[in-house]
């Protein structure tokens, strides 16, 4: 796991994503496939180290949990035949759900995160034309797209004073980082590789993005700073690590890695 503290949280072996944090840094939800046609996401309690299914009942598809800052919203995203995918946005204190439905049968809604103010939620957009970062509101309305450029424009995380965006773009020829103003403009390009950089995600003080590249030889977790300075390998291994993302007290990176052919997650230390 390179020369970071690393912690191994689970060892069922079920291929995992994007874990994320909630309820301060006690429990983590993350997406698996726990059944051979099906991919479910699943509570995790890192006390008890308790595992529950959030939608037991549910039979299709889920991906990609996030959760507002105070805890009250949670965005997903719901298969809805093949291979469209739906915005799911829950109100966890009414109980209430409302729906962002691509136009087309072929589109899809990935990779939601609420904004700090809990406003809206920016997701990536694929339709004819593109992959597309885009925000609607908490009804699941008013859609507009940041992003415009040709190609691929994906993987949007919002910093935590909800002023900027980063994402990942082909806008330069491969996937690279980017960052943007949150209404879409002013974007910057924050790293240079000749393979695909992938997943960002802003540390809680603004101040570094983790990510995903293969700049190296195979999928590891890097760091870099807000500004494109101070790039810093975290993992070092020869299978793959990804979807990272902070844990509250910024000092820690929760990963999905793959060991023996085996997909758990592991927290690592990196407040060196």
């Amino acid at each position: 796991m390179g020369s970071s503290e690393s912690t191994r949280l689970t060892d069922d072996g079920q291929l995992k994503f994007s874990p994320t944090f909630c309820d301060g840094g006690r429990t983590v939800v993350y997406a698996v496939h726990d059944v051979p046609n099906r991919v479910s996401l699943v509570r995790f309690d890192l006390e008890s180290g308790r595992k529950e299914r959030l939608y037991p009942e549910m039979q299709v598809h889920q991906f990609d949990p996030a959760f507002s800052r105070d805890g009250r919203w949670h965005a997903y995203c719901r298969s809805s035949g093949s291979p469209q995918m739906l915005l799911i946005v829950r109100d966890r204190q009414e109980q209430a759900e409302a729906v962002f439905t691509p136009e087309g049968a072929r589109s899809t809604a990935r990779s939601p995160r609420i904004l700090p103010d809990g406003s809206r939620v920016v997701f990536t957009l694929s339709a004819p034309g593109g992959q597309q970062s885009c925000p609607v509101n908490l009804q699941g309305k008013d859609l507009r797209p940041l992003t415009d450029s040709a190609g691929i424009n994906v993987w949007p995380d919002v910093s935590p004073d909800g002023s900027r965006i980063v994402f990942s773009s082909s806008l330069g020829g491969h996937l690279q980082l980017y960052t943007m103003n949150a209404d879409g403009t002013n974007a910057a390009r924050l790293t240079e590789s000749p393979v695909r950089d992938m997943r960002p995600a802003w540390s809680p003080d603004g101040g570094r993005i983790a990510f995903t590249s293969a700049r190296d030889g195979n999928p590891e977790i890097y760091v870099v700073n807000a500004d494109g300075t101070g790039l810093a390998r975290v993992t070092a291994h020869g299978e793959r690590d990804d979807f990272a993302t902070w844990h509250p007290d910024g000092r820690r990176l929760l990963v999905v890695a793959e060991r023996g052919g085996e997909s758990d997650l592991w927290l690592l230390d990196v407040s060196a």
